[in-house]
């Protein structure tokens, strides 16, 4: 066996499995280990709310991966056309292939606005935005700046998406946006949603928490609406429960799709304890997988599981060329920060492979809080910057 090992993707993921064979102390040197990634700037997912908000510039997101912070590997400046786990290549954007003894698959979901009917015409149209890349979050915060007061919808146009927390989040510090420049009063927000409550893979006590927080900032929740149309022409969103909704501003989660495929057109299946495909010698981890926890539920697409993916796909991997004798298991403590306003954060916290159900607990929103999602922004951009 060959020790070429190509890791697809230089975000979350595929930096926690560097980080982790860097950190595992066995040497390396026979470990051949290729980085690919199209430009090899990233950030943390919880900034885009930020920039939103207008507490960040979208200039200030990025996070770019310094040379000296990927000295033990080849870094590979290219797009990923796709996969052949048989031959064990990967395709290049130029026709190239690279070959591997070993694969990683951590390149994450696109945003697909155009899988739902009218939703990209309302986006080109200046009546809708999102905040799912920096630039756009940028627009999303020159929108609720400009907002004079109406409608304003907050939309999950589809299930699964990044950041479950991600509507909820944006809802809160619109309204407290719209509250520091004396227009919540004109404001009208409501939150729609096809899930039951809020983090239904955290379990049953996250969400309904969650719930309280918007009522209490006079946000209205609708769940179990599941978006068919958004009509620019007429500002509505019709649901496939024969709803509509007005709005003057729309701001979505857009629909998402996996970076690439492995076979199928879908999410990546993987073994929930190791992160290994069907395909020998293939992982994937982060959000372009799909891990059903014990309790039968999608485990959510957050860091964290990035992070912990990377941690045990890196000790499998030096399992698999021999280099360590036991293998790793995907924890399934995890967490999440939500800004809820005023520089205060709530975050839920627990373990999400607990049985019966998941055992997530929302503490409440405090300025510590926030102050430690501030700092684990910071040093997770020192270990590459």
């Amino acid at each position: 066996m060959g020790n070429r090992l190509v890791i697809l993707g230089a975000g979350i993921g595929g930096l926690s499995v560097v980080k982790e064979l860097r950190d595992s102390q066995i040497p390396l040197d026979d470990l051949d280990v290729t980085l690919v990634d199209e430009s090899f700037d990233h950030f943390l997912g919880f900034a885009l709310p930020w920039v939103m908000r207008g507490w960040r510039t979208e200039e200030s997101v990025p996070i770019r991966l310094a040379e000296h912070a990927a000295a033990e590997v080849k870094t590979v400046r290219a797009t990923v056309g796709g996969v052949d786990p048989a031959r064990k290549t990967v395709l290049l954007d130029d026709g190239s292939e690279l070959e591997f003894d070993a694969l990683v698959v951590a390149l994450g979901a696109k945003n697909a606005p155009s899988k739902v009917p009218g939703l990209q015409e309302a986006l080109d149209a200046g009546l809708a935005v999102h905040y799912y890349s920096a630039a756009e979050a940028g627009r999303a915060h020159q929108a609720l700046a400009d907002f004079a007061g109406g409608k304003l919808v907050f939309l999950v146009a589809a299930q699964p998406y990044r950041c479950p927390v991600a509507p909820y989040e944006g809802a809160l510090l619109a309204a407290d946006l719209l509250e520091e420049r004396g227009k919540r009063a004109s404001a009208e927000i409501a939150v729609y949603t096809p899930e039951k409550q809020p983090m239904p893979s955290a379990g049953p006590d996250a969400g309904p928490r969650l719930v309280e927080l918007l009522s209490q900032n006079d946000i209205a929740f609708h769940p179990e609406h599941a978006v068919e149309l958004v009509d620019h022409s007429n500002r509505t969103v019709r649901f496939a429960n024969g709803q509509t909704v007005a709005f003057d501003l729309l701001v979505f989660v857009p629909p998402h799709e996996p970076a690439v495929a492995l076979g199928e057109p879908d999410w990546i299946p993987v073994d929930r304890e190791s992160m290994r495909t069907e395909h020998e010698g293939v992982w994937a981890i982060g959000d372009i997988t799909t891990v059903i926890s014990p309790s039968g539920k999608p485990l959510p697409k957050a860091a964290i599981f990035a992070k912990n993916g990377g941690k045990a796909v890196a000790r499998n991997i030096l399992h698999y060329f021999g280099k360590a004798e036991a293998q790793d298991r995907l924890s399934g403590l995890g967490y999440c920060y939500i800004d809820t306003g005023s520089h205060h954060s709530a975050r839920g916290k627990g373990d999400f492979f607990a049985l019966p159900h998941p055992g997530v607990i929302l503490d409440e929103p405090s300025e510590e809080l926030h102050n430690d999602k501030l700092e684990e922004e910071r040093a997770w951009r020192a270990l590459w910057e």
